[in-house]
Order: C-alpha cells, then sequence, then structure tokens
C-alpha cells in the first residue's frame, strides 16, 4: 500500500508536470494535501502534522521493540546457555516458561504434543528462575511494542482515509449554493439547496 503511494508521488514528481489530481486523490496520497489545495490550511496542517506524529510513534514503537529483541536475546545468550541464531517467536516465548529444555518437553510429553517438543540442539537451561522471569519482561515489553507500531499502522491508514473524507466534504461545500425562494402566496418562504 505505502510502496503503491511512494511511487506515485514519486512519478508525479519526476515528470515534472501539474498533474489535476483530485483533492479526494491528493488527501489518500499524503493527508492534508487535498486540504492544501482547496484553500484550507488549518485543516491541512492537522492532517499533515498527525502523519508526521503517527509515523514518528510508528518508527519509534517498531526501532524500541528491535531493540528490546536484540537485549532479550542477548541476555538469554548470557543466562541461559541460548544459541540464538536461526530461532523463531515460539521459541524464545517458550524458553521464558520453562526453567530448561528438560521440563518444557517434560510437560509437553505429558499432554502429548510432540510436535511441540525441541531436541537437544535447542538446549537451555536458566541460571536462577529470576532471571528467566527477567527476561520474559523484556520479552513482552518487545512484543507489545511490536504489536502497538501493527495499531499505530491502522491509524496512518485511517489518517489517510478521514483526510480524503474531508477533502470530499470539502470539495462538496464548495459547490453548495442557498437560493431562498420567495412567492406571492401568504406565508411561503421556501429554501432550495444545490450540491
Amino acid at each position: 500500500y505505502k510502496k503503491i503511494i511512494i511511487m506515485m508521488v514519486f512519478l508525479v514528481l519526476a515528470k515534472g508536470q501539474d498533474y489535476q489530481f483530485s483533492p479526494v486523490i491528493k488527501s489518500i496520497l499524503i493527508p492534508g494535501w487535498g486540504e492544501k489545495s482547496l484553500q484550507n490550511i488549518k485543516r491541512a496542517r492537522i492532517f499533515s502534522n498527525i502523519e508526521l506524529s503517527l509515523w514518528t510513534a510508528c518508527i519509534g514503537s517498531y526501532t524500541f521493540s528491535y531493540h528490546q529483541k536484540l537485549k532479550y536475546e542477548s541476555f538469554a545468550v548470557e543466562h541461559a546457555d541460548v544459541d540464538a541464531i536461526g530461532k523463531n517467536h515460539k521459541y524464545w516465548v517458550d524458553i521464558g516458561n520453562y526453567i530448561n529444555l528438560d521440563d518444557h518437553n517434560n510437560e509437553h510429553l505429558r499432554w502429548r504434543h510432540l510436535d511441540e517438543l525441541y531436541d537437544e540442539s535447542d538446549q537451555w537451561s536458566w541460571d536462577t528462575r529470576s532471571n528467566m522471569e527477567k527476561f520474559e519482561l523484556m520479552r513482552i515489553r518487545s512484543d507489545y511494542f511490536s504489536k502497538a507500531g501493527e495499531y499505530i499502522l491502522g491509524a496512518i491508514v485511517l489518517n489517510h482515509i478521514v483526510s480524503a473524507i474531508d477533502a470530499l466534504y470539502l470539495v462538496r461545500l464548495e459547490n453548495i449554493t442557498f437560493v431562498p425562494i420567495l412567492s406571492n402566496e401568504v406565508n411561503k418562504i421556501s429554501l432550495n439547496i444545490t450540491f
């Protein structure tokens, strides 16, 4: 979605021609652009500032999540003798819930979840339970910020949609005409609204 928008903007800029896009299309591409083309600077600034704030928050959230991931992986290497290369997210969740590989495999054997067993190459053994709990809190924090980044991306899409709707409203607002109609009949006044 974003790649298409960025390519369209660069295509327009590369051609150097002034294309006459609808303000609605402009606002879908870049929130506030359509409002600005309709000379409504205050609304344009609001949507542009929201967009900038959301992108900043999104990048910050994903960056912090990635930093926390690196931190909890190195913590596990140090305190649980984990080989961090090639491990999936489920593995990191599991080592935060079990003190060692044997506890994990024994419990999953009791539950008859044979497809969730790890072999000896995935070995881990926490030096203390408090370090395992500290690791789990770091992993949860990383997941929390990653999920927040997803929600912020949703808010960015919503900002594009609301800005496009607002631009459509402003376009139609310009085309509304009020025509009062007075007639010779007693007590009859009407108002004709066209848009």
